[in-house]
């Protein structure tokens, strides 16, 4: 049996968890740089607003009625995430981790096994450890799980398959809502006559392979209770790509090789937790195109040899691919670093090269690591990145930010992984 839990209104309710003062009221989550609504709980959608509507275009209107926004805090709603897991792997012999606010539990098919009651501890575990509601949805297979999510609601946050009317309940769902479908493929199954799940679950398998592919052949037969989709083995990565919009418009190589190092930094990172090291590294440096005056866009690409995972030697190609592409006059709005032809780091070392500096740059890579896992991100800088970060007047107001940073003028603590953010009990 497959229990699949998804957090309601996850990024909201992150934010409400250290916000009594927030229970009942609408609330939204900003995109980068707060420029798209990106998650609303039940309150704000009652208002009218929806996920995709422009901040600056609904601002008005939405504070008017009390809107309470937030910038993305990623770092909360990672580790609110990592709880809630920890949680559910107390309960499931195997665990998936599907995406931020989701997960699918794999039970074996225990004879007698009350899996409603099941479901229900999880979620009664969820709220009071982590104070965040969540909907479970049991089902034989991952679909019909994903769907049984979408009708807890209605059933007090937790849908058994087993224990409703089936047919009826796949006859009043649209086919769009199903897994695996959306908007595209539904329009091309309505021409067809298949506007119910109940449609797509009795659709003939080889016009299902025909007109779905594969992907669509499996949906069908989840429908019917047959398992395809087993836990999901996440591929091998091929690149690592950071890169954000500026706040502002930056015009000076210095800020945007600030930029370039902070983002270098992530990157290597991302390279180095997954024991991989990189082949090739590419810069790119644009101009905002939606903007006026002259235009510019450019990129360059340097080959590692030996591949590397070093971040003293991928930030030193880094900045200079920048020293190359980067023209004065232009106002730039966005750099990217990426990091490809992945693989695994070099066992045996190369004759013309200093082994024993290598080494050493190996062990300095780690301490950074170190320093900024313990005591928290940007808390060590490497190069321009801290020069750049140096030159900005940082108050500890989260409204403060560099010209190069992600713009977060709504940004909450970090409640739950930074010392000097935790919140005080009166």
């Amino acid at each position: 049996m497959i229990l699949h839990i998804d957090g309601n209104s996850f990024y909201a309710s992150c934010e409400r968890v250290f916000r009594p003062d927030l229970a009942g009221k609408p609330v939204a989550v900003l995109t980068n740089n707060d420029g798209i609504i990106i998650a609303l709980n039940q309150e704000c959608k009652n208002l009218g607003f929806k996920r995709g509507d422009v901040f600056y275009q609904v601002r008005r209107r939405a504070e008017a009625l009390g809107v309470i926004f937030f910038s993305s805090n990623y770092t909360l709603y990672a580790d609110m995430s990592a709880r809630l897991n920890t949680i559910y792997s107390r309960y499931a012999p195997e665990l998936e981790f599907y995406s931020i606010d989701e997960s699918f539990l794999f039970f074996p098919d225990w004879d007698g096994a009350d899996y409603s009651a099941i479901a229900r501890e999880i979620r009664n575990a969820a709220k009071l450890e982590t104070g965040l509601p969540v909907s479970v949805g049991i089902a034989p297979t991952k679909t019909l799980a994903k769907l049984c999510n979408k009708l807890a609601k209605q059933y007090n946050g937790v849908c058994n398959w087993a224990q409703i009317d089936r047919d009826k309940t796949l006859a009043e769902f649209p086919v769009e809502g199903i897994w695996g479908i959306g908007r595209q493929k539904s329009k091309a199954l309505q021409k067809k006559g298949v506007r119910t799940a109940l449609d797509l679950k009795n659709y003939p398998l080889d016009r299902a392979k025909k007109d779905l592919t594969i992907t669509g052949w499996r949906t069908v037969r989840e429908l019917n209770g047959i398992r395809c989709l087993d836990r999901a083995e996440p591929d091998p990565r091929q690149s690592i790509i950071v890169s954000r919009s500026f706040s502002s418009a930056v015009y000076d190589k210095d800020t945007i090789a600030g930029a370039l190092a902070e983002y270098a930094q992530e990157a290597v990172k991302r390279l180095r937790s997954e024991n991989l090291a990189a082949k090739i590294v590419s810069v790119y440096v644009m101009t905002n195109p939606l903007s006026d005056g002259e235009q510019y866009f450019n990129s360059a690409t340097v080959c590692l040899n030996p591949p590397s995972a070093i971040l003293t030697e991928i930030l030193s190609a880094a900045q200079n691919l920048l020293t190359q592409i980067y023209r004065d006059g232009y106002r730039y709005r966005k750099t990217l670093i990426a990091l490809n032809g992945l693989c695994l780091p070099p066992e045996q070392g190369d004759l013309f090269i200093n082994t024993e500096r290598r080494e050493k740059l190996e062990r300095l890579s780690d301490c950074f690591e170190k320093i900024n896992e313990r005591w928290g991100r940007g808390t060590i800088r490497q190069g321009t990145a801290g020069l750049a970060a140096a030159k900005t007047s940082r108050p500890s107001s989260a409204a403060a930010f560099a010209p190069w940073e992600t713009r977060r003028e709504f940004l909450s603590p970090r409640y739950t992984t930074c010392l000097s953010e935790i919140p005080t009990a009166f």
